[in-house]
């Protein structure tokens, strides 16, 4: 959103979040305000509230990210010295401030406001603090999401060697995408502080961040998913399939509970999970029956490539890396959570 848009509907913000204040009045409201240093406040808003008159100087960003949080807190902590004002607060101002952004407000005494109806007010004896669960501003339109599939490939690259140093050209080359979408994954990575950005290139600093995010987000229903049915155990079903995919050059891995069970062999299940590229091909082959519903072998075609990135062998099984288990145990029903949780603290916490 462009920062006019913003500054023409934040006044009606500003009054929704002080609608449940008593005797709260906005005497004046004036845009692009010079200050004594030459900088410009944003807005300038002044307030009966409680008794008192107090000032309020906003600083707003067209994104409501931490990098721009950041910014904002630094351009305010200067605003309010050379503000022709007694004792002024400091406002950040945004289409929607994030939980990150809002928890850096909080820790550097600045308040915050957005479009959405989350602000937060604390000066004299005045608190006000509003949340609002939803975001209405989603990834603009030609803005690429995080966690669209070629976008999700950098993703897995940086998670998977979490403490090395990638330049753009690297990256792109390791996720198969071009320099163009890594350098915009990268930007937006920045914004939100998941990575540092220096002249040795761009590293992870918050994977669990990342992680826990993209979790939100993922479905393993978005892969082409087939339930079928065979009178074998899991266990010889897995090693059939296995085999006839090395046989005929077939990429497979195993994932969910299979895949699981073999990082901790304690896992009970009753259904394999095997990713595989043509699965009717792998169907046809190992003797699987497809069913609606019940049951006891899902393979699924991969919504992309990447699902297959980090993959790895265990007791002569080739499975998913971890990041990706993570990711499908997660939106896998039953234990699927608990087990994702296990491999969260057993596998991924320790290679960060």
């Amino acid at each position: 959103m462009k920062e006019a848009e913003l500054l023409d509907r934040l006044p009606d913000a500003m009054r929704a979040c002080l609608a449940n204040l008593p005797n709260a009045t906005i005497n004046y409201l004036q845009r692009s305000v010079p200050l004594t240093d030459g900088t410009i406040a944003d807005l300038v808003v002044e307030l009966d509230i409680l008794g008192k008159t107090r000032t309020l100087i906003f600083e707003a960003k067209g994104n409501g990210q931490p990098k721009q949080a950041r910014q904002a807190v630094e351009q305010l902590r200067r605003m309010v010295v050379n503000a022709q004002t007694k004792n002024p607060y400091p406002v950040f101002a945004a289409p929607y401030v994030s939980n990150a952004s809002a928890a850096i407000c909080r820790e550097s005494g600045v308040g915050y406001a957005d479009l959405a109806g989350n602000c937060r007010l604390a000066f004299d004896s005045v608190y006000v603090e509003k949340e609002s669960a939803e975001n209405p501003f989603k990834e603009s339109r030609g803005r690429t999401s995080l966690f669209a599939p070629k976008a999700s490939r950098i993703l897995r690259v940086l998670l998977g060697d979490p403490q090395r140093n990638w330049q753009v050209q690297q990256l792109s080359g390791a996720a198969d995408v071009s320099i163009g979408l890594a350098s915009r994954i990268k930007a937006q990575l920045e914004e939100r502080e998941w990575v540092v950005v220096s002249e040795n290139g761009v590293r992870v600093a918050q994977p669990e961040a990342i992680l826990e995010a993209w979790a939100e987000t993922y479905d393993y229903r978005q892969n082409l998913v087939q339930e079928y049915y065979t009178p074998d155990s899991t266990s010889d079903t897995e090693v059939a399939i296995a085999s006839w995919c090395r046989e005929n050059d077939v990429p497979y891995a195993l994932t969910g509970f299979s895949a699981a069970r073999l990082s901790a062999p304690r896992v009970r299940y009753n259904r394999a999970s095997i990713f595989v590229r043509c699965k009717q091909d792998v169907a046809m082959n190992t003797s699987l029956k497809p069913v609606d519903s019940g049951g006891n072998v899902i393979l699924l075609e991969p919504y992309d490539v990447g699902v297959f990135d980090g993959a790895r062998d265990l007791y002569g099984m080739r499975a998913v890396s971890p990041v990706q288990l993570y990711l499908d145990l997660r939106s896998m029903p039953g234990r699927g959570e608990e087990a994702a949780e296990e491999i969260l603290v057993r596998e991924l916490r320790p290679s960060w």
